[in-house]
C-alpha cells in the first residue's frame, strides 16, 4: 500500500517535558492555497499542530521592492501565499529543518527554479532559542523582524511568544511592520 493511499492521522499532543513551541512559516507562488493546505496537513502528521494562521496573499515583488522573494531567473513569479503554523515538538532544530525539507520535496519544491516556489517551509521561531549556522543566526529567522509576510502570520498563531533576540512579543513586532 502506498504512502498516499494509507490513512494517516495527525500526530496528537507532544507531552514530552522538553517540548517547545515552534513557529513555521509557509510560502508558495504556484497553486498557493492547495500547497499551503497540503503542507499544513503534512506538518500535522509529524508535529503537534496547535494553530494555523489565515492564508495571506501578496502580489509578486517588482524589482527593488524586496518585501517578497524575488526571481533570480527573470521569470515572473505569481502572487505569494503565506501562512504560519504553531507546533509543539521536542525535536531539535536540525531534525525539524530536515523534516521540513522532506515535506518540501514531497510537495514539489525544486530549488533549481527559484522563481517558481511550490512550497517553502521555514523555521521562524523556536521558543526562547537562538540557533546559529556558522556565524549566521538562522532562528529567529531574519525575515521575522523585517517582513510582513513572516511577522503577521506568526503573530496570528503565537502573539504571546517573544522574539528570542529583541524580546518583542510577536504581536508587537507585527504591529510595528503594519
Amino acid at each position: 500500500m502506498s504512502e498516499s493511499s494509507r490513512r494517516r492521522f495527525p500526530r496528537g499532543r507532544d507531552t514530552s517535558p522538553d517540548a517547545c513551541l515552534v513557529v513555521i512559516g509557509l510560502g508558495s507562488n504556484t497553486d498557493g492555497p492547495d500547497k499551503i493546505n497540503e503542507a499544513i496537513e503534512e506538518i500535522s502528521f509529524r508535529y503537534d499542530l496547535l494553530a494555523r494562521s489565515t492564508r495571506y496573499v501578496s502580489p509578486p515583488a517588482t524589482e527593488g521592492e524586496g518585501d517578497e522573494p524575488s526571481s533570480e531567473t527573470g521569470a515572473e513569479p505569481g502572487p505569494y501565499s503565506n501562512a504560519a503554523v504553531l507546533v509543539r515538538t521536542s525535536e531539535p532544530h536540525d531534525a525539524i529543518k530536515a523534516a521540513l525539507g522532506e515535506i518540501e520535496l514531497r510537495l514539489g519544491r525544486d530549488r533549481s527554479t527559484p522563481a517558481s516556489v511550490a512550497i517553502d517551509l521555514d523555521i521562524l521561531l523556536i521558543q526562547d532559542q537562538i540557533v546559529r549556522e556558522g556565524s549566521r543566526i538562522v532562528v529567529p529567522h531574519p525575515d521575522l523582524e523585517t517582513r510582513r509576510y513572516a511577522a503577521i502570520p506568526s503573530a496570528e498563531v503565537a502573539p504571546f511568544l517573544k522574539h528570542s533576540i529583541t524580546e518583542m512579543r510577536l504581536s508587537d513586532l507585527a504591529a510595528s511592520l503594519a
